[in-house]
């Protein structure tokens, strides 16, 4: 049977995959993350052709136009967001320091 094509939200996800520190994997969490950029980087592709159509059109909907224009727009705002509140290589976890300056700020100071 032949392989179905990488789509280029496949290929979006791969790309992000590959930046996965070493021995690390993606939580349950940013699982779900990844599969919304996949389907959401489709989708802009997808709406990308629709408005190269209806820019080729003789005369093109000045409407048409601005509303894909504004859903790629905001498919492409979304992927960044996504991909940036991903952790590929673990770096954000906070030095315990950090951790007891913020639950102290915060009043959740424990029991120790």
């Amino acid at each position: 049977m032949p392989r179905k094509p990488k789509t280029a939200g496949d290929r979006a996800v791969d790309a992000l995959t590959s930046d996965l520190g070493e021995g690390m994997e993606w939580s349950p969490a940013e699982c779900l993350t990844l599969e919304s950029i996949r389907s959401t980087v489709d989708r802009a592709v997808m709406l990308r052709s629709l408005l190269d159509a209806e820019v080729a059109k003789p005369e093109p909907s000045s409407r048409r136009v601005t509303e894909l224009a504004g859903e790629i727009r905001q498919c492409d705002a979304n992927v960044v967001r996504w991909a940036q509140s991903l952790d590929p290589r673990g770096e954000r976890v906070k030095s315990a320091a950090h951790q007891h300056a913020a639950n102290a700020r915060w009043g959740n100071r424990g029991t120790a």
